[in-house]
């Protein structure tokens, strides 16, 4: 029941889900709503951390101290309102409608970044464990890089598990972040050259960067990072 309630939602029209009109409404919402979202415009061009600043080229000062085992992240949305209440109902309070509407607006956004470089030959939805996901009822990263599948034409690659449960890492620091991701995930064939790792959220980059580097131990040669939203955290 829960999974048809997901299709109708990602795949029928529906008013503003933000202010409920039905005028010009694109992509699930009407011009406004969709301009006030907040964009991330200015980010390290490594972890997507948004900066005042101007970034170099080669990253923020965090990631020319301890560079990413990733290439580069790309975030179309700083964890502010209205995706800082969105994106946790989504997770905790099985509501992902929302995700039809901001897949389709992070696949509007990407382009922006591929004029004059390859896209990825396959994008890979963070795992969680199957019994986390049974509990939830669903996999946010993996619906949501079903939609910019569908946006962008490029293949899924579902072969990244995870097969230790472990705690939320909301609830740790990043020392317990790092540790509490040691061998809770594996591969289970050689992945494509060049891949997105596809996410909702990016807070300390620890679940991407341990997942970019177990990518390229297997073969990866390019790893990047696609999520909705970067919040503003200093690692």
């Amino acid at each position: 029941m829960l999974n048809l309630e997901i299709n109708r939602w990602l795949n029928f029209n529906q008013s503003c889900s933000l202010c409920h009109t039905r005028k010009e409404v694109h992509q699930g919402l009407c011009e406004s709503c969709r301009a006030d979202l907040p964009w991330l415009i200015q980010a390290c061009p490594r972890c997507a951390l948004p900066l005042q600043g101007i970034a170099t080229a080669n990253g923020c000062p965090d990631c020319l101290k301890l560079r990413p085992v990733y290439d580069r992240t790309l975030a179309a949305f700083r964890y502010d309102f209205p995706l800082s209440q969105i994106l946790p109902a989504i997770k905790y309070h099985r509501q992902p409608q929302a995700i039809g509407w901001l897949g389709a607006a992070l696949a509007d956004f990407l382009p922006l970044y591929y004029e004059d470089q390859h896209w990825p030959e396959a994008l890979v939805p963070v795992p969680m464990h199957l019994l986390s996901e049974s509990a939830r009822g669903f996999n946010q990263a993996q619906l949501l890089a079903k939609v910019l599948s569908t946006h962008l034409q490029i293949p899924l690659w579902q072969e990244l598990h995870k097969h230790r449960r472990t705690p939320h890492q909301a609830n740790l620091d990043l020392k317990q972040r790092r540790q509490n991701l040691h061998s809770a995930f594996c591969v289970k064939t050689t992945p494509p050259a060049h891949v997105a790792l596809v996410d909702d959220v990016m807070t300390t980059g620890t679940t991407v960067n341990t997942l970019a580097g177990l990518l390229k131990e297997v073969g990866c040669e390019r790893v990047e990072v696609w999520v909705l939203a970067r919040t503003p955290e200093v690692r």
